[in-house]
């Protein structure tokens, strides 16, 4: 295990092992871990005959960025592999631009790999999960032994990052190990074969069988590899701090914090009953009953979205307006509104997915791409001059309505728009042109709309790969259990590894029950619903609801969520989602000696107690713990705690928070 000073998060160890991976990498082009076949000639790193340079430059205090580049003369192809590390954490990451610079279409290019190479180390086990696809299974963690010879394989389903599976991996040597993060927001594919001495990883984007034309360039996958010694919990947390400091969005150049959401609506679909008379009628109620929120969230079906009956469906996607019937001054009154009681206004597009006889279908069919056997569309945002009119036209949008969080759905699978819709010697390049295309959009989002923030939705949680999670962060991360608390409390367990920042719901049913909307939330709700977002999820025309209750449980939330976010992330009990059993974690700030422990007794739970052994906890120290729910308090010592743990007893069906202080 890394010697590691838990107040100053010192990793001399794991920036060696860093090192000791990558270190070849940067010292020379041929060694760099891409590869590729031009002409059929096989092609690893950039090869001394295309005469490779480099240059180097300090991006801020704690990056540094190698740009190599190397030209075929032959047939005009220039490479570019943008190379960075960081500084203050054992991280190096890498992505390759692929250029014709030639007169003529190049030959043809296949099987890109943006990552291709080994890495030595004893006893591998891979890690790794299968994402999100709207189930009961999602976000469940394995874990398998690479031995000589063994190939493990994968890619998404559809062409959406993480519907199936989950571009996130740990590699877990003896005593170290690598975390591995595909940045991708297609179709990708990755395999992990075991060595005699150590790992292979490839991985790119699934199918490049393509010739450039004069001036085009394609990108690969960016790759992230984060190097660790010591256990799974030194990579979860190394993991964690580098996301927070380095890919967490910072609007208006702060970082994000925990946020209450709160929506209102009549009867309908999605919010296809909003309007502007009820959503400041539901605001100033909210405010009424105390529930201070901090996001007021407005999702599908604002937009005009009448069918042939002149019925409003959310589905009718393509003409993004404000409903005139519902929002005559458009949603600039319902944004004040919301300003004026501390909030921000979100709003759900989804520009992608083309619906017939909607504006941009009529006016702009020579934008879509169609395949057979479906209504919908896929606007191509591989066409400038498509990406070009929609960003303008969502960025009149935010401005004029004073939207401040765009969320952005998906629900589309878009494998097969970009395959049937080129030729054999361009297989891939619709799926790379798209992709560029989609990352430009939401930077141009971003630049031009100062403050602004993305939420990344597909159909739940199935583009929340990490060149998404750059621009974004995944509030809605599947479509499945909204209240079904043993199955999200262990898709929670997967998320707090690797993302940190998501929305849970305060609903609540048991497996089997019939989902429902209008429940009454007790605090058993709210216990299963701490995370760095919380969606307070009531039907604000009640007045029925225990709103004292709310008050109270979201004062705690609000404590409670700074640690789930910012702290150090321990599970203390296995990956279940079993309502016979218990849910247990902690998250520890070491630097200021503060802390929560959390149990959770799902409904069936046959054990009426619990006992857990707290992680960072100094044996010559005194801790103060506090349960605010129940007024209790009391002093442990350090040594007591290391040697008997902490006891959770409760009845069936409820939870309790631990705060913990350092005396």
């Amino acid at each position: 295990m890394a010697k590691i000073d838990p107040v100053t998060m010192q990793h001399s160890e794991d920036i060696l092992k860093c090192r000791e991976w990558t270190g070849n990498f940067i010292s020379d082009p041929s060694a760099l871990p891409i590869s590729f076949v031009l002409d059929e000639k096989v092609i690893s790193g950039i090869p001394e005959d295309w005469q490779p340079t480099s240059s180097r430059r300090r991006i801020d205090a704690n990056i540094s960025e190698t740009v190599f580049e190397g030209d075929d003369v032959r047939t005009g192809l220039k490479i570019q592999v943008e190379f960075i590390e960081y500084h203050d954490y054992p991280v190096v990451e890498w992505v390759a631009m692929f250029t014709n610079n030639g007169h003529e279409k190049t030959p043809v290019i296949h099987d890109v790999l943006a990552m291709d190479g080994t890495f030595n180390g004893s006893l591998p086990v891979l890690h790794y999960s299968n994402g999100d696809f709207n189930s009961v299974e999602d976000y469940m963690p394995y874990e398998v032994s690479l031995n000589l010879g063994s190939t493990y394989k994968f890619s998404p389903n559809g062409g959406r990052p993480c519907e199936g599976v989950f571009p996130y991996y740990r590699v877990e040597f003896e005593g170290c190990g690598l975390s591995i993060a595909i940045g991708w927001p297609g179709q990708w594919a990755a395999d992990f074969m075991g060595l005699e001495d150590g790992i292979r990883i490839r991985a790119g984007q699934e199918k490049t069988n393509l010739r450039l034309m004069p001036s085009e360039c394609i990108r690969t996958p960016r790759i992230t590899i984060l190097s660790w010694a010591g256990n799974t919990s030194r990579a979860v947390n190394l993991w964690r701090r580098w996301y927070l400091d380095h890919i967490l969005p910072r609007p208006d150049g702060q970082p994000l914090k925990p946020l209450l959401a709160c929506y209102g609506t009549d009867d309908g679909a999605e919010c296809t009953a909003t309007t502007e008379e009820n959503q400041i009628r539901y605001m100033e109620k909210a405010k009424r009953h105390g529930i201070h929120f901090d996001v007021w969230w407005i999702d599908a079906g604002w937009y005009d979205c009448y069918n042939e009956k002149h019925e409003r469906d959310w589905y009718l996607t393509g003409t993004w307006e404000p409903d005139p019937k519902r929002f005559p001054n458009g949603l600039k009154i319902v944004s004040e509104c919301a300003s004026r009681n501390g909030a921000d206004l979100l709003l759900w597009f989804e520009p992608e997915r083309v619906y017939p006889g909607t504006q941009i279908d009529v006016e702009y069919p020579q934008w879509l791409l169609k395949i057979e056997g479906t209504d919908n569309s896929l606007l191509d945002l591989g066409n400038p001059e498509c990406r070009k009119w929609i960003t303008d036209h969502v960025c009149r949008l935010i401005r004029d309505n004073g939207v401040k969080i765009y969320r952005q759905d998906y629900n589309i699978r878009p494998l097969e728009y970009w395959r049937q819709n080129e030729a054999e010697d361009r297989q891939g390049i619709n799926e790379n042109l798209y992709i560029q295309g989609y990352l430009q959009f939401w930077d141009e989002l971003l630049m031009r709309n100062p403050g602004l923030w993305i939420d990344s939705c597909s159909s739940g949680g199935r583009r929340n790969d990490l060149e998404t999670m750059r621009r974004s962060v995944p509030l809605h991360y599947t479509d499945y259990g909204y209240g079904e608390n043993p199955a999200k409390l262990a898709f929670h367990s997967t998320l707090f590894e690797w993302l940190p920042y998501f929305k849970e719901f305060t609903l609540t049913w048991d497996i089997g029950e019939k989902q429902r909307f209008d429940n009454q939330v007790d605090s058993y709700s709210y216990h299963c619903g701490m995370a760095p977002m919380l969606f307070a999820t009531m039907d604000i025309r009640r007045d029925d609801y225990d709103y004292a209750l709310a008050q109270r449980m979201i004062e705690i939330w609000r404590r409670a969520s700074e640690l789930i976010l910012y702290g150090d992330y321990y599970t203390h009990t296995q990956f279940y989602r079993s309502i016979q059993k218990w849910v247990v974690w902690q998250f520890d700030r070491p630097e200021i000696g503060y802390g929560l422990l959390q149990g959770i007794r799902l409904p069936e739970s046959l054990e009426d107690a619990i006992t857990i052994y707290p992680e960072g906890i100094c044996r010559d120290k005194i801790y103060f713990f506090e349960n605010v729910e129940t007024d209790e308090k009391k002093d442990i010592p350090g040594h007591t705690l290391i040697k008997y743990g902490f006891m959770f007893s409760l009845p069936k069906r409820s939870g309790a928070i631990w705060f913990y202080k350092r005396k």
